[in-house]
């Protein structure tokens, strides 16, 4: 709920600064579209009346370009129990991230390694699974 509302809220600010509304204008918008003089005091229902109006008038929402993450590549079929075992792996060790898996391939293959691990072939795919074999039996976790 309260996400809702402070996504809902940034979109109205994000409207105004848009739509290059005036304070005054924006203001007198918000009197008349939900009796406010705040959009913190807008109930859900006045929000999306307000957003409404605003989407009336021109304002168009765009995903912010650094919001998105990189997504992983698929893996081939050839490389793909190889990649699961990884994951099974990084798992098993805490649950830590796919980058801590490229961080090795990094550490083990120098400056042009790839950037995500999926992208390596299978010899250097097995030289992270015994990489991470390694890490398992240091912390004593089951393989």
């Amino acid at each position: 709920m309260i996400n809702s509302r402070n996504s809902e809220l940034a979109k109205i600010h994000v409207a105004k600064k848009q739509l290059q509304m005036t304070n005054d204008d924006y203001l007198a918008m918000l009197w008349t579209q939900g009796r406010v003089r705040s959009s913190a005091d807008l109930d859900h229902a006045g929000r999306r009346k307000v957003l409404d109006y605003l989407s009336s008038i021109g304002f168009k929402p765009i995903a912010s370009p650094q919001t998105k993450r990189p997504a992983r590549p698929i893996p081939t079929p050839d490389k793909l129990p190889l990649v699961r075992r990884i994951r099974a792996q990084l798992i098993s060790l805490g649950r830590l991230p796919d980058t801590y898996a490229d961080g090795i391939v990094k550490q083990m293959l120098g400056v042009d390694a790839p950037d995500f691990f999926e992208w390596c072939n299978p010899s250097d795919l097995h030289k992270v699974t015994q990489a991470l074999g390694v890490e398992q039996q240091r912390k004593g976790v089951a393989k």
